[in-house]
This record gives structure tokens, C-alpha cells and sequence, in this order.
């Protein structure tokens, strides 16, 4: 409801002393305050606000009180079955004697959505706005030189007096006002939005982040400085056998070439979302990664998961590269994995991984496993690409999270995966899948 231009003078002359402009933290007020009320009056308890403080402040503790909640007992569908993502199959032995097993998949994928960070590689604490490029426990890095493995005070802008790390700053604000940012432009405003979902991105925070992979190198004989540019190779799980430090540390010479440098000019992201998904599509789980869609983390996130009290661990695990979580999983020694099968996705086996990888082919490869084919053996039971189609959905939200700080994002996050449950279950029920 807008009232006229008159009635609006008339009541700030009166003494009114709130605008009438509606903003979009009223519209997130109000939505956050509806979800936490849903919430408490389904576990008819009372919602606690404080009366002083900043408005932008007074939901934080019941949002994160909330989000603890979810970690620790998971999902309201977690304990989800029916029909589709469920399989109840006959098993014959060799003596011919008949027995019936359960199967129920989990399908895992990761979408690069992304939230400001701190800028020290894998750190979790929270940042303390979301224009900072580190956290509290880090901050004295905001007055070191931004050029990785360079500890120097700054001098001007972000990186010390040494005439090289000062070229690179120029070339990096040189790439800023040229075209190539442009695309980078382009490449955001290309990222796919829920129809009924408004962008609310700020200009100024977009220019702060760097959206590919940018490195420096600098010639042994004439000290020129170059800078590089490549597209970000998004989300792949990848082996984590080594320490706790960068993939790719800065300052580094390689046998041959040119000596390689990063920075941390603009804010870090988080690396990825990672989802885990009934193949009817009910979503169980959602997790940040914050220094890369390490296969180690998937282990972690799925052991977490299905060890909350009355949580049915699944008989397989279906993830575009299967191979490296199960040996990494077999590395580990740990007896939790040891009845979970582990298999590659249809399409990536298909399209993605050799046929000469012959650990793949031997032991990710679900045609092995009778139990996630169909009756005539021609095609497959599950859907075993729906984590990727829900990942889809989950990227619509793109341009409305990637401003929040952890608490509010989270909240968000989980909100939307609980709301789109619900219709999951009640298209599922309609359908005859008998859901549970």
C-alpha cells in the first residue's frame, strides 16, 4: 500500500517519523521474521528478540540459532523415502535362495555461488562487513602488501613500496577500466535468476571481486611484470592428500619460465555449495567449501550427515568423480564408508572419464551394481543427475545472496531448500510416490 504524495506531507508534518519508501530490508525483514515465526510456532516456542540495537542486528541470534539447529539435527526431510528415491529389489544367490535389499542413493554436486570471506586461504571466521577483505583475527592483514607471501606495510593502495608489486597493482587497475572487465560484467549478468526473484546487488561491491583466475609473472631478465587471466574452473572434486595450504602457492619458480605471483587485491569467495539430493529431488544437506570442492570434505560432509540420531546412512553415493572420493575414502581406513558404494554419475562416466581409467571402470562404474538398473537391465532406475538439475535452481539465487555475510546466507539457503521440500513432497504425494 503507497499513500499519495499529500498524505505523506501531511503525516511527516504531523511528526511522522518513519519514510515511506519500501526498501528491500523491509522486505527482508519481514520475510525473516515470517520464516522464524513459521519455525517457532511449529515447535511451539516463543520468538526472542532483543528491543535494543541496530534493526539490521535484532534477527541475528535467532537466525544462527536456527541455522545450528539444522546443522546439528539436519533437514525436516531428512529422513525422507518413497517410491522414486527408494528401491525395495529381490537378490538371488548362487544357491538360488531369494532375499529382498533397500536402496536408497544420495547424489552429490557442487554450484559455485559464492559469499564474501575472509581473504587468509580456508579461514571460517566471519568477516565483520562485507566490504572487508579479512576477518577480525586477520584485519592487520588489511595494511600488508596484497601481493601473496609479501608481508611488507603498504605504502599506497594495497601493496608496499617494491616497484614490481606496484606494477601489478597498476596492471590490475589498468584491467579494471578496460574491456576484458566488461565481459567479467557480462558473466554476472548471465547468471540464471528465479523469475520472480529481484537482483539486489550493489554496483560497488560487484567491482570488488575478481570473478576469474588471475595471476602475475615476472620475466628473470627484464623484470617485466604480465598479467594473466583465466576462466574459473568452477566446481570439480579434486584429491586433498596435501597440507592445509593453497593449491597453487604464490611467489613460486618453475623449472623453466617466468617467476609467478598471486594477490588478493578484491574480496575472496567462497569456493562452492556443495548439495546433497534424494534422486526424487529432496534436498538433505547443504554445505560451504571454502578452499575448493575438496573430496575430503564431500567424505566429511556425508559422514556428518547421515550420523545425525535417526538418519539412515545410504547405500550409495553417486558424485561426478566418485573415483577420487573412493580412494581417498580407502586411504582414510575409515570402516563407515566401507558398505557404501561409490559411483560416478551416468553422464560424467559417459562424457567425462576415460575408458581406459581402469580404477573408475572397475569400481565407480554403476552398472556394476544391479540394484540401480531398471528390471530389464536397459536403463537406469534413479535419476542419478538430479543433484546437478537442483543445483540449476539453486544458482537462481545467485545475484540475491552473494552480498550476505554467513549467518543471514545461510538462513537464506536453508529456508529456500526447506520451502522447496515441501513442494517436492506434495508433488511427489500427488504423483503416487507415497512419500515419508
Amino acid at each position: 500500500m503507497a499513500l499519495s504524495g499529500r498524505h505523506a506531507t501531511d503525516l511527516e508534518d504531523a511528526g511522522w517519523r518513519f519514510g515511506f519508501k519500501l526498501t528491500t530490508d523491509h522486505v527482508w525483514d519481514a520475510w525473516a521474521i515470517f520464516c522464524l515465526l513459521e519455525d517457532r510456532t511449529a515447535r511451539d516456542v516463543h520468538l526472542e528478540l532483543p528491543h535494543t540495537g541496530e534493526q539490521k542486528d535484532r534477527l541475528q541470534a535467532a537466525m544462527q540459532e536456527q541455522n545450528e539447529r539444522i546443522i546439528r539435527f539436519g533437514q525436516p526431510e531428512l529422513l525422507h523415502y518413497c517410491d522414486r528415491c527408494t528401491r525395495i529389489y529381490k537378490k538371488v544367490d548362487a544357491d538360488g535362495n531369494v532375499t529382498y535389499g533397500v536402496c536408497q542413493p544420495i547424489v552429490s554436486d557442487g554450484i559455485t555461488l559464492g559469499r564474501p570471506c575472509c581473504g587468509v586461504f580456508r579461514c571460517t571466521d566471519p568477516l565483520l562487513n562485507n566490504r572487508h577483505r579479512f576477518c577480525g583475527q586477520h584485519d592487520d592483514k588489511h595494511y600488508q602488501c596484497a601481493i601473496i607471501g609479501c608481508d611488507s606495510p603498504i605504502s599506497k593502495g594495497k601493496v608496499c613500496a617494491d616497484p614490481q608489486h606496484r606494477r601489478m597493482e597498476e596492471l590490475r587497475d589498468a584491467k579494471g577500466r578496460s574491456a576484458f572487465s566488461l565481459k567479467e560484467r557480462l558473466q554476472r549478468a548471465q547468471v540464471s535468476h528465479q523469475n520472480d526473484s529481484m537482483a539486489a546487488e550493489p554496483e560497488q561491491a560487484q567491482e570488488d571481486v575478481e570473478e576469474n583466475v588471475v595471476w602475475f609473472e615476472v620475466d628473470e631478465r627484464t623484470a617485466a611484470v604480465e598479467l594473466f587471466v583465466a576462466e574459473d574452473p568452477g566446481c570439480i572434486g579434486i584429491r586433498d592428500d596435501g597440507p592445509d595450504t593453497p593449491l597453487e602457492p604464490c611467489g613460486t619458480k618453475p623449472d623453466t619460465g617466468n617467476r609467478k605471483f598471486k594477490a588478493q587485491f578484491a574480496r575472496r569467495r567462497t569456493h562452492s555449495e556443495q548439495t546433497m539430493v534424494r534422486c526424487c529431488g529432496v534436498i538433505v544437506a547443504i554445505s560451504t567449501f571454502y578452499g575448493a570442492e575438496a573430496v575430503s570434505n564431500v567424505l566429511q560432509m556425508m559422514k556428518q550427515v547421515f550420523t545425525v540420531p535417526g538418519a539412515r546412512k545410504p547405500e550409495h553415493l553417486i558424485y561426478d568423480t566418485a573415483c577420487d572420493v573412493k580412494r581417498q575414502a580407502e586411504s582414510q581406513g575409515d570402516p563407515w564408508f566401507s558398505d557404501v558404494g561409490m559411483c560416478v554419475d551416468v553422464w560424467h562416466l559417459l562424457n567425462k572419464h576415460k575408458t581406459t581409467h581402469e580404477y573408475c571402470q572397475l569400481h565407480c562404474n554403476p552398472a556394476d551394481y544391479p540394484e540401480l538398473l531398471s528390471e530389464n537391465g536397459e536403463s537406469w532406475y534413479f535419476n542419478t543427475s538430479i543433484a546437478e538439475q537442483v543445483n540449476v535452481w539453486l544458482g537462481g539465487f545467485h545475484s540475491i545472496c552473494r552480498e550476505m555475510l554467513p549467518v543471514k546466507y545461510e538462513f537464506f539457503l536453508h529456508e529456500m531448500i526447506r520451502r522447496r521440500n515441501i513442494l517436492t513432497v506434495d508433488k511427489l504425494r500427488a504423483q503416487g510416490y507415497h512419500p515419508q
